[in-house]
């Protein structure tokens, strides 16, 4: 378990890189496309730049957000804070932020970039239909998130797979609504190299938010269960979280706020997936960034 965290550090470094790899690959064939030249490529990637490192710093504020969370009140939230700050003493972390988003679906996720600057959230469902034990295994799954460090690149996919989906419709709609239209020497019998490249840039448009969607899978499925028995090594339970995840799968309710950008964080996919939560739940199980809950269970009940 100890080498899979450790090679998932590397991973995740790699995927941060790639991320801003494509990023500044989308913003060339976006340039590309509206004939900014060198001037406008230059400007893109110092806007890719930009946005890569904003990610780095608000990419926890804007899932927050975006998930409706809000800080969990001490008081009103006494059990959360004391199951929170026992699990980080047993992992020996720091303790982050607890938010508490109003839901009556039980899930919960985390955020941020590192230990010392991250966040778990939880819904209003979690709190009322799981128990003490329950609870504490979801929270001990979400704390081994921030204890791998997979926190860092599920929190910047947020933004990084926004972006590049934003500047590839862009550039699609500049195309369609005529976009500049460059005129080769047509003595040489075909497209010159302007051309092509405009080719190029046109099918990397295309193609990127597909990648960008790939990268975010890689960001979870494995994690997913890696956390789970990180969890149970911080809980010595199984069957707690084993309950937990029983529940969860058992619980028919969606998360309104959540969508298919902060889909990878949440420790259930929240997005429709099974026929009866929706028309687009296909739509759900075909993008789906989690592994089965199943196939959790099981792995869970084989220790």
């Amino acid at each position: 378990m100890f080498d899979q965290v450790a090679s998932n550090k590397r991973r995740s470094a790699v995927l941060v890189a790639a991320f801003v790899v494509v990023v500044a690959a989308v913003a060339w064939a976006f340039n590309l496309l509206i004939g900014g030249g060198v001037a406008g490529l230059l400007v893109a990637l110092v806007v890719a730049g930009g946005t890569a490192f904003a990610a780095y710093w608000k990419s926890d504020a804007i899932a927050l957000a975006m998930s409706h969370a809000r800080p969990a009140d001490p008081v009103e939230h006494a059990r959360l804070h004391n199951l929170v700050e026992g699990l980080c003493i047993a992992a020996g972390l720091p303790k982050p932020r607890v938010y508490v988003v109003e839901d009556d679906a039980p899930n919960a996720f985390a955020t941020g970039r590192d230990p010392r600057h991250a966040a778990v959230a939880v819904t209003t469902g979690l709190l009322d239909k799981l128990n003490r034990i329950e609870l504490e295994a979801v929270l001990a799954h979400e704390l081994s998130h921030i204890k791998n460090y997979d926190i860092l690149v599920s929190t910047l996919a947020v933004t990084m797979v926004g972006l590049v989906a934003l500047l590839s419709d862009w550039g699609l709609r500049f195309l369609w609504w005529g976009g500049p239209r460059h005129r080769d020497d047509r003595s040489s019998g075909g497209p010159g190299p302007q051309a092509v490249m405009a080719l190029a840039g046109f099918a990397l448009l295309l193609l990127a938010p597909l990648a960008a969607r790939l990268m975010q899978f890689a960001v979870s499925r494995r994690r997913e269960l890696l956390a789970d028995l990180t969890g149970v090594s911080l809980t010595r339970y199984p069957p707690g979280l084993v309950s937990a995840l029983e529940k969860l799968r058992d619980d028919q309710t969606v998360v309104h706020s959540g969508s298919r950008a902060t889909a990878h964080l949440w420790i259930e996919s929240p997005v429709p997936r099974a026929g009866s939560e929706g028309r687009l739940a296909w739509l759900g199980r075909l993008f789906d960034t989690h592994p089965p809950l199943e196939e959790r269970i099981q792995a869970l009940r084989e220790l």
